[in-house]
C-alpha cells in the first residue's frame, strides 16, 4: 500500500533548500506536530509571509506561551525556517516562515516517508522524479 497525502504551503524567498529539510525531517515528528490544531493554524499563518511569535498569537488567537512552544516544535520538525527580523530598534525578533511548497507523506511496508518540495529551487521535481 502506498498513499501520498499532501499539505501545500507557499514558497519563501528566504527559505532553505527543501531537499535539505527533507533529509533532516523525522516523519514521526512531522506527523506528530501536524496532528495538533494550534500547530496547523500557526503553520498556515506563517505561509506566504514571515511572522513573529506575537503576530502568530494575534492571528491564530492562541496564547503567546503556546505559540512559542508550537513554533519550536514546527521548526524542529523542519516545517518552518527561523531567522531574525532586522528592525531599526535594537530588538530583532525571531520570525518564522514555511520552507516548502508541498509536503508529501508515503506509507509503505518499510514505514513512513516524508518529502518536501520547493518548486522555486528544485524545478518542480521531488527526489524520486530527479532519480528517473
Amino acid at each position: 500500500m502506498n498513499t501520498s497525502p499532501t499539505l501545500t504551503a507557499r514558497n519563501s524567498p528566504y527559505a532553505s533548500n527543501a531537499h535539505d529539510a527533507a533529509q533532516a525531517a523525522d516523519p514521526s515528528a512531522v506527523l506528530s506536530v501536524l496532528s495538533d490544531d494550534d500547530s496547523r493554524r500557526i503553520l498556515a499563518a506563517c505561509d506566504g509571509s514571515a511572522r513573529t511569535a506575537q503576530e502568530c498569537a494575534d492571528v491564530c488567537d492562541v496564547p503567546l506561551s503556546t505559540v512559542y512552544r508550537k513554533l519550536d516544535q514546527l521548526t524542529e520538525a523542519s516545517l518552518l525556517d527561523e531567522r531574525r527580523r532586522i528592525q531599526t530598534t535594537s530588538h530583532h525578533p525571531r520570525e518564522f516562515e514555511t520552507n516548502f511548497d508541498t509536503l508529501s507523506f508515503s506509507f509503505d511496508d518499510s514505514g513512513v516517508g516524508v518529502a518536501f518540495r520547493n518548486v522555486a529551487t528544485d524545478g518542480g521535481e521531488d527526489a524520486e522524479e530527479r532519480r528517473s
